[in-house]
């Protein structure tokens, strides 16, 4: 019997060597594998990055390329849309150039064109039409013996209007019911609310309902006033719209005539 058990130990340790050679084997091929993506992941990493500084250092470049500073201000309101007025600070130009103001639908391909006039050495200014409820972009263009066009930008309502007010909307057992909280705190007329509205479109009819303002207080443990709360509400029964609207928008008029429409109908409010 006993002749038999030290052959059977030498084969189970040449078993387990065998498989710890086997393991370590594999141990150090996957290691090998994760070190070559490791790698990989780490050159491709650099890559974006170096791609990412460079696509903005051109960017950055491209707009200072020609122009220090373009600003727009609103003037009024139109049928069509916001009558704006755009001034443009040029960094250097030649003596024979024109200064064009060239402005687009982002969906379209036809530019149009405004020259502006010179009201300082590297200073011009013009006045143009922005459409309402339109992305619109625009470029600064030199043109002369040589000519030559600068970046592409969009036209962002935040550069000649206040932030919007926020405001959600939803369904209640009597229609809908709108709220609004804008910042009333403001002394600035230009962010000043004269008034808000509520549109709605049912069966491509528009009907428009005027929002009342609130005033209401929060009291404290010793029925102090601790805070105030300014805000807009409106309800609009179910028989203005019979339970299908094709869009709701708020529209914001300023003191100082200034009028924003804001599609809002993403604004609904989930029931839980």
């Amino acid at each position: 019997m006993k002749k038999y058990i030290l052959p059977g130990v030498l084969v189970i340790f040449c078993s387990i060597i065998i498989y710890q050679t086997y393991s370590l084997k594999t141990i150090k091929d996957e290691l090998g594998i994760v070190r070559e993506e490791l790698a990989n992941t780490k050159v491709e990493l650099q890559q974006d990055i170096n791609s990412s500084i460079q696509n903005t250092l051109n960017e950055e470049l491209g707009k200072s390329h020609m122009t220090k500073d373009v600003k727009f201000k609103f003037i009024k309101n139109q049928k069509e849309g916001y009558e704006l007025n755009v001034r443009v600070e040029m960094k250097e130009l030649k003596t024979d150039s024109k200064i064009l103001f060239m402005y687009k639908d982002v969906n379209l391909n036809e530019w149009q064109e405004l020259e502006l006039n010179k009201i300082s050495e590297l200073s011009y200014i013009g006045d143009f039409l922005l459409p309402y409820d339109k992305s619109y972009e625009y470029k600064i263009v030199t043109k002369g013996i040589t000519s030559e066009s600068g970046d592409i930008e969009t036209i962002e309502k935040s550069e000649f209007m206040p932030l919007s007010p926020e405001c959600s909307w939803g369904y209640n057992e009597t229609g809908i019911y709108f709220s609004s909280y804008p910042d009333t705190s403001t002394q600035e007329i230009d962010s000043k609310i004269k008034k808000l509205q509520v549109i709605v479109s049912h069966n491509q009819k528009e009907k428009t309902y005027n929002c009342n303002y609130k005033e209401e207080e929060a009291y404290g443990e010793n029925n102090e006033v601790v805070d105030k709360f300014n805000y807009y509400e409106l309800e609009i029964p179910k028989k203005d719209y019979n339970g299908k609207l094709d869009y709701i928008k708020m529209k914001v008029t300023y003191e100082n005539g200034m009028i924003d429409i804001i599609d809002v109908t993403d604004n609904e409010m989930q029931s839980e």
